[in-house]
């Protein structure tokens, strides 16, 4: 009776205890959810607004008094100006990837523009996902593969080209965005970038100036055409405030103004002769505000050397993640609160130019020291520097104006020959010469800052793996009379070809090919279909799905012959021996977009067949129409 009677006690004990025990695992995973909620409202939300081809100059915050920005001059009446921002490229992909990478152009895959970064690159949203955050960007993207970029996509309307009349969000995605996201989901902190195609050309038409009475910078020659394509450049700068101007509101309307990091920046300088594409300080020097409500001093400003290098890494410092070593850019989050008065001691510069074939190949690498030196490489100087500036200007075309006056005025003939025809080195001191017009190169009094400049840009080049023999050798095709090829781990842009004449009723494929028992990928022939050579056989895949292949070879190395029609027809010969033909389903000889690869596939890494290519490739070379021709 007694044993019963203890063990109706004990168990009513043990129930208690399940009981207390229970209250006590939901009082702590409370709490543990309202500190995970705390946490997550403490860190910050971070919105960042990029301007496309944007001067640091050219905003009345930095001194330009024509020009209309009141939503930017008050976020920096509000926040932090920087004086010292530099992009690490003057064209938009590159410079674009970089600020999503934390990695030079070099290191991250894209040195040309409309590029796409090399396979298996980590950038900002995987970085900040980790740490909880969601990862949006509004409007143009400019960044691929998008495996590699995972970003939310907004707005894809104005994130297009055309046309411009879509580029300030008609629709007001952003706005609304903003809005859904601190209604439905504020515990969660955001990462937003905005970025609309303003103000590149083709520039909104001039409403707001009299061209006559702006003060035109000391870079551009004085002609009426000039004076109306920088009323019209100014005219959208415009837009691009009235847009950020709603950005900033949306974001105070929902009370997270105290809580978000808002920037403003823009990707590279302007599309005028001497700033974008361009290596130059105005294709390169960029604006950077930024405003933390409490934690940055109001109108302060800062002239830390700082690099859109820098964006990742100081936003993961920003959302509490951990430093990675193994990018270039270090964070400035110390710089933006006042801990810290400098930042760089210099910082690294670039440009390939673009791959379109109208373009000549003129690359140029750069450095610019924290205490205002410029050094430049130039390094074909022999090449004349071409960009759409000269002939395909979409809209308020001027250049033709530049070229008649300069025959009979000297300061427009510097100009033209400034932006025509680089010399292999230039070095600028900024603090006496900020438009860079006085080479100090080859004066006798300069040439141990020379020599300390060429070090530097050494060292750095040398840090990244970058050697002189490939800046030469570069990204384009090397072309024949109607052949082309492709060296190993290399590919070319569609843009590089002139589809009038590159337009094949039958493309021939040659190669010698070591490996093929490993083998992989030989080539991508864009987006119409891939070559491949992987455990002893050959074989093609279309973008149909369509696949042939060769039964295993004799031998793991050998001369290929690939004869593909545009009716279809297929022939492959290995070592002089037929060992495949059939017939395709359409015609996929014809150059679209994409590029065209050896021994890799541009931005993606598959395995098995599609692997890159483990063995060697030699002198794949494209022909059209026929092997042999008549002198």
């Amino acid at each position: 009776m007694l044993l019963k009677k203890y063990k109706t006690m004990k168990g009513f004990a043990i129930k208690l205890d399940l009981i207390k025990i229970g209250r006590v695992a939901v009082i702590v995973s409370t709490c543990l959810c309202l500190c995970t909620q705390l946490w997550a409202q403490r860190r910050p939300n971070i919105v960042m607004f990029v301007a496309d081809d944007l001067n640091q100059e050219d905003l009345g915050c930095y001194g330009n008094k024509d020009v209309r920005t009141p939503n930017i001059n008050k976020l920096a009446a509000e926040g932090l100006r920087f004086t010292k921002a530099y992009a690490a490229s003057s064209m938009c992909t590159p410079s674009r990837s970089v600020m999503y990478t934390g990695l030079y152009p070099f290191r991250n895959g894209v040195q040309m523009n409309h590029f796409a970064v090399r396979a298996g690159m980590r950038s900002l949203p995987h970085y900040l996902k980790e740490l909880g955050y969601r990862v949006v960007i509004a409007g143009k993207t400019h960044v691929g593969p998008q495996e590699c970029f995972p970003f939310e996509e907004i707005g894809k309307e104005f994130g297009k080209y055309e046309p411009i009349e879509n580029r300030t969000d008609r629709k007001k995605e952003t706005v609304k965005f903003i809005e859904e996201h601190f209604r439905t989901q504020s515990d969660q902190p955001l990462c937003l970038i905005v970025a609309p195609w303003v103000p590149h050309v083709p520039w909104f038409p001039n409403k707001d100036f009299d061209p006559q009475k702006l003060q035109l910078p000391d870079y551009l020659a004085d002609t009426k055409e000039t004076r109306q394509a920088l009323a019209a450049y100014y005219q959208s700068i415009g837009e691009a405030d009235k847009m950020m101007g709603e950005v900033m509101q949306a974001v105070d309307k929902a009370g997270k103004k105290e809580n978000t990091v808002m920037i403003f920046t823009s990707d590279q300088g302007v599309q005028f002769p001497g700033a974008k594409w361009t290596v130059y300080d105005r294709g390169l020097r960029v604006p950077f505000i930024v405003r933390w409500p409490g934690k940055i001093k109001a109108g302060s400003t800062s002239d830390a050397l700082i690099s859109l290098v820098d964006i990742t890494p100081t936003f993961i410092d920003l959302a509490g993640g951990k430093e990675q070593p193994y990018l270039d850019g270090k964070s400035f989050k110390d710089v933006m609160l006042g801990q810290r008065q400098k930042h760089h001691d210099f910082v690294f510069g670039e440009t390939s130019v673009e791959p379109h074939y109208w373009y000549n190949y003129t690359p140029a690498r750069t450095v610019i020291t924290a205490d205002g030196w410029h050094y430049i490489r130039n390094y074909h100087p022999g090449v004349r520097f071409i960009t759409h500036i000269d002939k395909v200007e979409r809209n308020e075309f001027y250049f033709d104006s530049w070229v008649e006056k300069a025959k009979s005025d000297t300061k427009t003939k510097f100009l033209v020959d400034r932006y025509s025809y680089r010399p292999p080195e230039e070095l600028y001191d900024l603090n006496t010469d900020p438009s860079e017009f006085k080479n100090l190169a080859d004066v006798p009094a300069y040439q141990q800052k020379l020599h300390a400049m060429q070090t530097l840009l050494k060292k750095e080049l040398d840090r990244q793996g970058e050697t002189e023999a490939m800046i030469l050798e570069g990204f384009l095709p090397k072309f024949f009379d109607q052949s082309y090829t492709i060296a190993q781990n290399k590919s070319a842009a569609n843009l590089s070809f002139n589809k009038k004449f590159w337009n094949p009723e039958v493309l021939y494929i040659t190669a010698y090919l070591e490996g093929v028992d490993k083998g992989g990928v030989v080539c991508e022939y864009f987006n119409n279909f891939r070559l491949y050579a992987y455990q002893g056989k050959i074989g093609m895949i279309t973008a149909d799905g369509e696949e042939k292949e060769t039964s295993v070879l004799p031998t793991n190395k050998g001369h290929l012959l690939v004869r593909l029609a545009a009716t279809g027809d297929l022939e492959i010969l290995f070592n002089q021996q037929p060992v495949l033909t059939g017939r395709l389903n359409k015609d996929y000889t014809k150059i679209k977009n994409g590029y065209v690869s050896c021994g890799m596939i541009q931005g993606k890494a598959f395995s098995g067949k599609l692997q890159p290519y483990e063995g060697r490739i030699s002198d794949l070379r494209f022909t059209m129409n026929e092997l042999s021709r008549e002198p």
